[in-house]
């Protein structure tokens, strides 16, 4: 690819990069300009492709939408499939003492890990608080599973699912045991 293509493709992608993120916080062209200190006629040329940012004006831009540099220049590699099969992966006993193996993780802007669990008969699991902004969605696959943050906790049947704030202290327990998807997605760390 020669240099004018390749930069042409960089910026397309800068453009695309920029609006997705603003719109997914629902931040309109005039609130992210003056988040960033720019005007929104320059936030507009750029979100259209035409404009030619600086690194400092990336860095005011990002940094209005709460994201690093690199994540503007989409500089992770682009999505494959990946095929996971149910024999993959070993299961592990975690901090709780619940039983899972990895499905998933993923360290972008935002850390995802999808992990399958199982709990154990009569066994009661206390998870402490994860990172601030840490939430999880958990999935019963078979059995019946009682989640959720202490003094929240629901009963799940086959199918149902439970989305909660994971920085709080909470439990997974089963009667008679259960198989469940546990999706984990938290605020990556970032470095100023």
């Amino acid at each position: 690819m020669e240099a004018s293509s390749e930069l042409s493709f960089v910026t397309t992608r800068v453009a695309r990069e920029i609006r997705a993120h603003r719109e997914a916080r629902g931040l309109s062209l005039s609130a992210t300009a003056a988040r960033a200190g720019l005007s929104k006629t320059i936030l507009a040329t750029i979100e259209s492709g035409a404009g030619n940012p600086s690194l400092e004006t990336l860095w005011r831009i990002a940094s209005a939408l709460d994201v690093t540099v690199g994540t503007l220049l989409a500089e992770d590699e682009p999505l494959h499939s990946r095929l996971i099969r149910r024999t993959d992966g070993e299961w592990i006993s975690f901090e709780s003492g619940v039983p899972g193996r990895l499905l998933y993780a993923d360290g972008r802007d935002r850390r995802i890990e999808a992990l399958e669990i199982r709990v154990d008969p009569g066994t009661n699991y206390a998870s402490r608080a994860h990172a601030p902004g840490t939430e999880e969605l958990v999935i019963c696959l078979d059995g019946t599973l009682t989640v959720g943050p202490k003094g929240d906790e629901q009963r799940l049947d086959s199918g149902d699912a439970l989305h909660f704030a994971a920085d709080l202290p909470h439990t997974y327990r089963s009667r008679n045991g259960c198989l469940a998807l546990c999706i984990f997605s938290s605020p990556a760390i970032r470095g100023h």
